[in-house]
């Protein structure tokens, strides 16, 4: 019996040790304050842009909290998304997801919020995320129905691999061109003149007259002297180049 009462008591100190270590969840936002939020931080940055007033409040939120580069990355998210979805038209939004907690004063904290926000054309989806009890980002994401997500994938299916296939026909080119390289080569080469048989004929008959002239010397003298008297001249007149033997 004492046994068992012993046993009882550790069990239950043992259970009150482990509800004592519970660590206790921080309060969560009311799905109806993340809505309301959601909607007025939506519908301030569609009036900013509206107003054309983007630079003059992501000054004054620069000089205030730091926000201004975040703001205009905002606006700019928000721009893009209401060119393709239309002016945002107030009314049925509804709340997506809600993850914000509060802090110990009831402030908003971490986490995120998303509402679906209707546009003249499309609906996006807004959302706010918080980090340390301050406005971290603000994004608006068109929403696309599947056929078009579908097509939109499709295009850029096809825009990669007919990139990939230009590119590769591309090397194809350059290295087949490589084969007519050598030949562009050889044609820009100097190619020796072609020498014609009938001036071979004539340099070698030209030899063969100056060997015969070279070895009858005294003979050209006395030819050369003849026609000289013969014209009435001097032999510095003229040149015999040959003498023909006739029978």
């Amino acid at each position: 019996m004492k046994k068992w009462l012993i046993t009882l008591c550790m069990s239950l100190c043992l259970l009150s040790l482990t509800a004592c270590g519970a660590k206790e969840e921080a309060p969560k936002l009311s799905d109806a304050d993340a809505l309301q939020e959601g909607i007025m931080d939506a519908q301030m940055l569609s009036s900013i842009i509206i107003n054309d007033m983007v630079d003059e409040y992501a000054y004054q939120m620069e000089q205030q909290y730091g926000w201004g580069q975040m703001l205009k990355n905002a606006c700019d998210s928000m721009e893009k998304s209401i060119d393709e979805m239309g002016n945002i038209v107030s009314g049925g939004e509804e709340l997506v997801s809600n993850s914000v907690t509060l802090d110990s004063l009831g402030n908003y904290d971490e986490g995120s919020i998303q509402v679906l926000i209707h546009g003249e054309k499309k609906d996006a989806v807004f959302e706010v995320v918080f980090e340390r009890g301050q406005y971290k980002s603000f994004t608006t994401n068109v929403k696309h129905t599947f056929a078009e997500s579908m097509e939109k994938a499709g295009l850029n299916t096809l825009l990669g691999m007919g990139t990939v296939f230009c590119v590769l026909i591309l090397i194809s080119l350059i290295i087949s061109a490589f084969n007519f390289i050598p030949k562009v080569q050889a044609a820009f080469k100097k190619k020796p003149a072609a020498v014609s048989e009938k001036a071979v004929d004539s340099a070698i008959a030209q030899i063969v007259q100056n060997e015969e002239l070279s070895d009858d010397e005294e003979l050209v003298a006395v030819i050369s002297a003849a026609i000289a008297s013969f014209e009435g001249t001097s032999s510095d007149g003229f040149y015999v180049r040959s003498i023909r033997r006739f029978r």
